[in-house]
């Protein structure tokens, strides 16, 4: 290959290597590797850190240094142009040299490979920064464009500090993939959470999701709020959802009947009929339709002591009586803790004719 001298340093391709007719560090000097623009607008959010791209508003990264690398790699790779004979070029790196309130100052170092060579250039891109509100934000910070509202409680006690702390976080997880359809989540004094959503559709299918993990009951309202311009009514879309919060051994009627609560199933709650001592499935929806509610007949329900163990007959007295009425009751007809029965502990129990039910040990006599 005859001999080429570089018409800008005058040193020979036995010298150097060459890219077309000019040495390589001339070609990179005067031509340069790719042609980018040295000015970009990024208008981001000020609240949230999303930043908008071809129109659509895309979640930023933990700070805005890391949206804005990953926001030039993104927006300069596609405007990035070789400059021939360079075919591949690629961003190495991203370096922010300078910074005022309106721009940012970034070194850009680009890559190529030509031929046996590998080749770097480092370029200069002034980046305006427009900060702004997201409409996400917007409609968080006024509470305006949400056209429906979930109001999550539980039923019948509060919702337990557990199942608080667990819904909480599948609310969390809800909303951070939402992508601005959850405008607000408002919880309330531990009671509940109120969800503010823009699409109700979006808002039905939470509400379903909710149902069926907690075996929950939804009832959806619509509220007039005002008038369209075609003069339609506008409503927004309230969908209550009651989590049913039952604990072991929480006693409520159903049927006009007492039960107590044991424990989960697949499609409902499995009781026992404290007057028939019959354990049963009742499915959700039943539970749900033909409606229940707490125990609180006080007849019924007392604190005892174990006064007395003869054989196998148990004798218990009430604290209402001071202690001085007594219940009898064979072995066989005392339910729930009756492992390590002694005299003078202490029970919330429920009484009935034919057997007690200790449901729990207030004291226990060591």
């Amino acid at each position: 290959m005859p001999e080429k001298i570089c018409p800008m340093c005058g040193r020979s391709s036995d010298e150097v290597e060459f890219i077309d007719k000019f040495c390589k560090d001339c070609f990179i000097k005067h031509k340069g590797l790719a042609i980018i623009p040295d000015k970009v607008e990024f208008t981001y959010c000020n609240i949230c850190g999303s930043y908008k791209y071809l129109g659509q508003w895309t979640s930023g990264l933990e700070t805005l240094e890391e949206t804005l690398d990953s926001y030039l790699r993104i927006y300069i790779t596609e405007k990035m142009k070789p400059v021939e004979p360079i075919k591949d070029t690629y961003i190495k790196e991203i370096e922010f040299i300078e910074r005022n309130q309106n721009y940012i100052k970034a070194k850009i170092i680009i890559e190529a490979s030509y031929k046996n060579l590998s080749l770097s250039e480092d370029k200069i891109v002034i980046i305006k920064l427009n900060d702004t509100i997201c409409p996400t934000c917007s409609s968080i910070k006024t509470l305006r464009g949400y056209n429906a509202i979930i109001q999550i409680r539980g039923y019948p006690n509060k919702i337990s500090e557990s199942l608080y702390n667990e819904i909480k976080k599948q609310i969390n997880k809800i909303a951070n993939l939402s992508r601005g359809e959850i405008i607000k989540v408002e919880e309330i004094k531990k009671d509940g959470f109120d969800l503010y959503i823009r699409d109700n559709k979006y808002a039905k299918a939470i509400a379903t999701k909710l149902k069926e993990e907690y075996m929950a009951k939804t009832i959806e309202t619509y509220k007039l709020i005002g008038v369209n311009k075609d003069g339609s009514r506008k409503s927004r879309m309230y969908i209550s959802v009651r989590l049913l919060n039952l604990k072991p051994k929480d006693i409520f009627v159903y049927e006009g009947q007492p039960y107590i609560y044991v424990s989960k199933g697949l499609n409902g709650i499995l009781v026992e009929n404290l007057n028939s001592r019959e354990k049963k499935i009742i499915e959700t929806e039943n539970l749900w339709n033909k409606g229940f509610r707490l125990y609180d007949e006080e007849t019924n329900l007392k604190i005892v002591k174990l006064i007395e163990k003869n054989n196998d007959i148990y004798v218990f007295s009430d604290k209402e009586s001071n202690y001085t009425n007594t219940y009898e009751y064979r072995e066989h007809s005392i339910e729930g803790l009756i492992d390590d029965l002694r005299e003078g502990q202490e029970f919330k129990a429920y009484l009935s004719k034919n057997f007690i039910y200790l449901m729990e040990r207030l004291y226990y006599n060591t």
